[in-house]
């Protein structure tokens, strides 16, 4: 099974879509626990449905808690500490992807050529693999137009392949 090294920001979108559950039962999802801090604690528990959702897949082991082996090496762009540790990680994982939506996490990925997946992407993979329905996909990859940061063009190109993918037409789209 394909492993996800999953920071904060993939860990989030894809609970707020519904499609964690869903991620976690076709992939090896792996997270630091300084991650897990970011979305999971206690305090986010309280004020947070999709934090309780995510504490439920740790405790059922869907998601696993990892930290990287170099945890104090710190790479030299300002990240959070999750998306470091993440980032770190998806070094050390034999074939892993790492899930971000980082700006700067992506810039960094890209610069260590580390292979990398943005959420909408990850909805269009569950897509592919017959976990989620075309609605749901198309749904949810409008609802991230409004939650993510994502440019007009990254969502185009999602639907796009959406609509490609549905239709069996060979596509070359680049979502990044």
């Amino acid at each position: 099974m394909t492993k996800i090294v999953a920071d904060s920001s993939a860990l989030i979108l894809l609970a707020k879509c519904g499609f964690i559950k869903t991620l976690c039962d076709s992939y090896d999802v792996i997270a630091p626990s300084s991650v897990i801090a970011e979305v999971a604690s206690e305090e986010m528990i309280k004020n947070y449905p999709d934090a309780t959702l995510i504490a439920n897949l740790i405790s059922k082991g869907d998601i696993i808690i990892r930290d990287p082996e170099k945890a104090d090496f710190q790479l030299p762009l300002s990240l959070h500490q999750g998306e470091n540790d993440a980032l770190l990680l998806a070094m050390e994982v034999h074939n892993a992807l790492f899930a971000t939506d980082d700006r700067k996490a992506i810039k960094a990925a890209r610069f260590l050529q580390i292979p990398f997946i943005i959420t909408p992407k990850i909805v269009l993979e569950l897509f592919k693999l017959r976990k989620i329905s075309l609605e749901d996909a198309r749904e949810s990859i409008e609802k991230l137009s409004i939650i993510g940061r994502y440019s007009p063009d990254i969502i185009a190109n999602a639907l796009v392949s959406l609509m490609e993918e549905k239709n069996g037409k060979a596509h070359n789209h680049k979502v990044t």
